[in-house]
């Protein structure tokens, strides 16, 4: 049996209810097996990307999207308890981005692959410019930044969650 594919065919914004909290909608195009209308949306809060750079010692937006994208092939598997819940707030970034790697190694062998819209096919009126389809992620590259220094500070906070953690189950042992 083929994995399924997840194609993300669009990407928006929008805020909670409270207008306060900034998030990207991402669209993703699936089997019927999947959703009855072949359609997801997922909203990742913004500054989510951030985070993930923190909790799994990244060094890119892209590095970042990637995992992202993954975050609602594999949710409803650890819910199903197919696939552990991850824990970056525990491990250490190392730890966890091995963790999260393992994870969407597994997905795409079996559950499915995110990949992006596929380019229009070329049309011989056209300039090779403007034949492929816009990329949906785009936005998303272009308008994420990652801050230094909330990262680090991010980070510091996952240590001390951490290091009280390890506290919390050394008094268990």
């Amino acid at each position: 049996m083929a994995v399924a594919q997840w194609v993300v065919t669009g990407v928006g914004e929008t805020t909670d209810t409270s207008g306060r909290i900034p998030f990207w909608v991402i669209t993703y195009q699936v089997p019927e097996s999947v959703a009855d209308d072949g359609t997801v949306t997922y909203y990742l809060p913004k500054a989510a990307l951030e985070h993930r750079v923190a909790e799994y010692g990244l060094d890119s937006v892209e590095e970042a999207l990637e995992i992202a994208l993954y975050e609602p092939v594999l949710g409803p598997h650890q819910a199903a308890g197919e696939l552990e819940m991850l824990t970056p707030a525990l491990l250490s970034p190392q730890e966890a981005r091995a963790q999260v790697d393992q994870q969407i190694a597994i997905c795409k062998e079996k559950y499915g692959v995110v990949v992006t819209a596929a380019p229009a096919p070329p049309d011989a009126r056209m300039s090779r410019a403007t034949s492929a389809a816009p990329d949906p992620l785009r936005v998303i590259r272009e308008q994420t930044r990652i801050d230094l220094i909330r990262t680090a500070a991010l980070r510091v906070e996952l240590d001390r969650i951490r290091v009280i953690h390890r506290t919390e189950e050394a008094r268990r042992g």
